[in-house]
C-alpha cells in the first residue's frame, strides 16, 4: 500500500482541474494530500505550495518528507505550468524516487512564440514517469508522436452523478434550449445566443455561463446582443458559480444542450459532462474536444448559420435517440469507476 499521495493540483478555485480532482479524490481509499496552488481561492483541506507558471517547486517539495509522500499525482493543464517547468519538477522528482502519475489535460497546445511552452520540452520527464494518463486516443497518438509510448494509458474524463430529485433547479419557461460552461469567447455562447434568434420553436434560451477574469468583454457583447435583437424576455443570461447539483438538476430541465465550440487545444470537456451528466440530449460543433462523448448530435459546422440548419432539422426522434446514448454514457464513466481505473494503477 502507498503511505500517502501527494496530489498537486488547483484547490477551491473557479477551474476545472480543481472539480476534476475534487470529484476523483473524493472516490479514492489511499490517504491523499492535496498539494495546492498558493496566493488565490479558498485552499481549505490543502496545501498551497506553488504558484502558477513558476519553476520555484522548494516549497512543494519540503511537504514530502515530513508527510511520507512516496506518489504523486499531478493533474497538469499548460495554462498552470509551462512545459520547461513541468520537466524541471518530473526530473527531480525521478532524483528523489518519487513515484509519479501525471494527467495530462492538453496534449494539444503548441506555442509558436514561446518554445518553453512546447510539449516537446517535457518530453525527457515525461519519460520518467511512472504512468501519463490522458483523456482521449488523440492525447495517445500526440504522445506516440514524441516518443512517449510503453507509460502512456488513455483513461476517460469522469461523467457527474445524475441530477438529484432533492434538488432544487432554476425555473424554466416553456421549450429551452441551454449551453453550460465559462463564459469565454472560444465556446460559442456568442454565436449560439445569434443562432437562437433566428430558431423557430424554441421558448426560451437558457445560458448558465459562470464568468472568469478572461469574461468581461464576452459578457458586455452578450448583453448587447440581448438588447439589440429584443431577447430580454427569453434568453436566460446566469453568470453565478453554482453548486454542481444546482446546474446539473437546471440542465436536466432543458430539451437541447448545446455546445458550439470555435476552437480548443483542451483534450476533454468538463462542461460537456455536466450536460451528459443531466441526462439532456446534447449537439456539439465538430472538433475533437467532442469526440468521445457518445450521443452527442455533431452539428454541421461552428458558424451561426451551423447552429440555426443543425438544430432546425433536429426531429423528436433525434433528441430521443441522444438522450438515451447520453444516459447510457453518463451510467458508465460515473467518477466512482474511473477513480478505481486510477487507483487500480497507484497501487
Amino acid at each position: 500500500m502507498i503511505a500517502v499521495i501527494g496530489w498537486i493540483t488547483t484547490w477551491g478555485i473557479k477551474c476545472g482541474i480543481a472539480t476534476y480532482s475534487r470529484f476523483l479524490i473524493e472516490e479514492m481509499d489511499d490517504d491523499v494530500l492535496i498539494l495546492c496552488q498558493s496566493e488565490e481561492g479558498n485552499p481549505e483541506g490543502a496545501i498551497p505550495c506553488w504558484k502558477r507558471d513558476s519553476n520555484l517547486f522548494s516549497e512543494m517539495i519540503d511537504q514530502f518528507a515530513p508527510n511520507e509522500i512516496d506518489t504523486v499525482v499531478i493533474q497538469h493543464q499548460p495554462g498552470l505550468l509551462r512545459f520547461s517547468y513541468l520537466n524541471q519538477l518530473l526530473l527531480k522528482l525521478a532524483e528523489m524516487n518519487i513515484k509519479v502519475f501525471i494527467t495530462m489535460h492538453n496534449t494539444r497546445d503548441k506555442s509558436i512564440l514561446f518554445r518553453s511552452r512546447r510539449i516537446e520540452r517535457a518530453v525527457e520527464g515525461l519519460k520518467t514517469c511512472s504512468t501519463v494518463m490522458v483523456h482521449s486516443k488523440a492525447d495517445v497518438e500526440n504522445l506516440e508522436k514524441l516518443g512517449i509510448k510503453t507509460n502512456v494509458v488513455m483513461i476517460p474524463h469522469g461523467i457527474y452523478p445524475p441530477p438529484s430529485e432533492s434538488v432544487e433547479a432554476l425555473p424554466l419557461n416553456g421549450r429551452v434550449l441551454g449551453t453550460f460552461g465559462f463564459l469565454l469567447p472560444h465556446k460559442g455562447q456568442i454565436e449560439l445566443v445569434e443562432a437562437f434568434e433566428q430558431l423557430s420553436g424554441w421558448d426560451e434560451l437558457l445560458l448558465l455561463c459562470a464568468t472568469r477574469k478572461d469574461s468581461e468583454k464576452t459578457e458586455k457583447r452578450i448583453n448587447s446582443l440581448i438588447k439589440e435583437k429584443g431577447l430580454e424576455e427569453r434568453v436566460r443570461f446566469v453568470t453565478e458559480f453554482l453548486d454542481d447539483e444546482i446546474a446539473i438538476a437546471t440542465l436536466s430541465k432543458c430539451d437541447l444542450l448545446a455546445f458550439p465550440y470555435q476552437r480548443t487545444n483542451e483534450s476533454a470537456s468538463g462542461a460537456v459532462r455536466m450536460g451528459v451528466a443531466s441526462g439532456t440530449p446534447i449537439a456539439v460543433s465538430p472538433i475533437h474536444i467532442f469526440d468521445d462523448i457518445k450521443g452527442a448530435i455533431k452539428m454541421r459546422g461552428k458558424s451561426v448559420d451551423d447552429i440555426v440548419a443543425s438544430i432546425s432539422t433536429l426531429s423528436e426522434k433525434d433528441l430521443e435517440s441522444s438522450r438515451k446514448s447520453i444516459i447510457e454514457f453518463r451510467d458508465s464513466l460515473q467518477w466512482s469507476e474511473v477513480a478505481k481505473r486510477i487507483q487500480g494503477r497507484l497501487n
